[in-house]
């Protein structure tokens, strides 16, 4: 006899374990045959955060125009966008703060040689 809580209530149960069954089973299969799950929670109100990053990564305009509801795959979206745009700066900074640093040490090499030969 084991007892698995809320499952062996009766016949009830099972009807309500078949029903999410089939619902999971066929919602997969519609993922599958779609391409896109049907499961979705229909809309997310956005927190400040989010609504920044929507506007940041250009999906609306003006604060404004951010409706009440969006949906969670348009802050998703926005957000990596904005993990795209973020990495192109940071490749920008590293290639500039390289070739800051070549030049910065050639000069000090450069005036490192005239000290020493003006010393000689």
């Amino acid at each position: 006899n084991i007892s698995l809580g809320s499952l062996d209530a009766g016949a009830g149960s099972a009807n309500k374990l078949d029903s999410a069954f089939l619902t999971v089973y066929f919602g997969w299969l519609v993922v599958f045959i779609v391409g896109r799950p049907v499961l979705r929670v229909p809309g997310h109100k956005p927190t400040d955060w989010e609504k920044k990053c929507l506007l940041w990564a250009g999906h609306f305009k003006k604060p404004e125009d951010i409706p009440e509801v969006v949906s969670i795959d348009a802050i998703r979206a926005a957000q990596t966008t904005l993990r795209v745009k973020f990495s192109y700066v940071m490749i920008a900074l590293t290639i500039a703060g390289c070739i800051v640093m070549v030049i910065r040490g050639k000069q000090v090499s450069v005036n490192f040689w005239l000290a020493s030969t003006n010393a000689s």
